[in-house]
């Protein structure tokens, strides 16, 4: 049995919130400052003043560019996403689709996909109990989905694909509302896939977002709009836990995924509209997620 990731003590999490704020006001000073100093009226510096230090040097890219073999060994975990649910043939309990993006990515890129890991329905909680079995010191790759599950998407997805309104927007807000306890289970994840499998790069996918919600006058526009912010508030609290390994050296990369003309509204959508797999891709939108992890990473050499 593996040992359970061990996590390094770090200091007090800063409530992003708070990280965000001073953000934007950092940026509000330094445009401030840098409109000030371009002005046409600004005095020139003294002579014989000190010029400005150097900027430093970026660090690394903690994430190598290095080029895909046949002989790359790659799993795949997370949930429904990276499962292939909606994708069609699905099989067993977990709805495994030979659609789904980990083998069609395999199969485009010529790598060899050890095993696709992940299951429908399943949390943060879930892959660290029953997925993390999969990677090992071997592992030269891995690819990830995981979070929704964890805002309860489920029954957000059965109220609004169903048309009540009020309890879409509700439920869309309580997921809003439980945003705040991701990041420590997302760190948690990813500090056990790096651990996990040592010597692999990692991929994390993001979810795309489900609706053209550009005009403001369909008829499902508000629920639309709810669920398209849900969307980008989950991206991007992924997005920031990628950072945060990121600066701690992990090699991994955060992937945004985006339907554009394709999601549900337009006329060729890759998404399922109605059935038990709504909102879910179908095989084009897999499809697509492919084609990105091979922009990302390429094809084997």
């Amino acid at each position: 049995m593996r040992p359970e990731a061990s996590r390094n003590p770090r200091a007090p999490r800063v409530p992003r919130a708070f990280r965000a704020a001073a953000l934007l006001a950092s940026a509000a000073v330094l445009a401030l400052l840098t409109a000030c100093s371009a002005s046409p009226g600004s005095a020139e510096p003294p002579r014989g003043a000190a010029t400005a230090a150097p900027t430093p040097t970026a660090a690394p890219d903690p994430f190598p560019k290095e080029p895909l073999t046949a002989s790359t060994r790659y799993v795949a975990v997370g949930d429904s996403f990276a499962a292939g649910m909606g994708g069609g043939d699905e099989q067993g309990k977990c709805r495994l689709s030979p659609a789904a993006y980990p083998p069609v990515f395999a199969r485009k890129a010529g790598i060899d996909l050890v095993v696709n890991a992940a299951c429908a329905g399943a949390t943060t909680s879930d892959l660290l109990k029953h997925q993390l079995i999969a990677l090992d010191d071997r592992t030269d790759l891995v690819t990830v989905s995981i979070g929704g599950n964890d805002l309860g998407v489920a029954a957000i997805a059965g109220d609004c694909a169903a048309g009540k309104a009020a309890a879409c927007r509700n439920e869309v807000t309580a997921a809003l509302s439980l945003l705040n306890v991701l990041p420590d289970r997302l760190d948690t994840v990813y500090s056990a896939i790096a651990q996990a499998a040592p010597n692999a790069r990692i991929v994390v996918t993001g979810y795309t977002l489900l609706y053209d919600s550009s005009d403001p006058n369909a008829p499902d526009f508000g629920t639309a709009a709810a669920l398209n912010a849900a969307t980008l508030g989950l991206n991007e609290v992924i997005r920031q836990a990628v950072d945060e390994q990121r600066a701690d050296g992990k090699p991994m990369e955060y992937l945004p995924v985006d339907f554009a003309g394709h999601a549900i509204g337009d006329r060729r959508p890759w998404l399922n509209t109605t059935g038990p797999d709504v909102f879910h891709p179908t095989a084009a939108g897999y499809a697509e997620y492919a084609s990105r992890l091979i922009q990302l990473l390429g094809k084997a050499q």
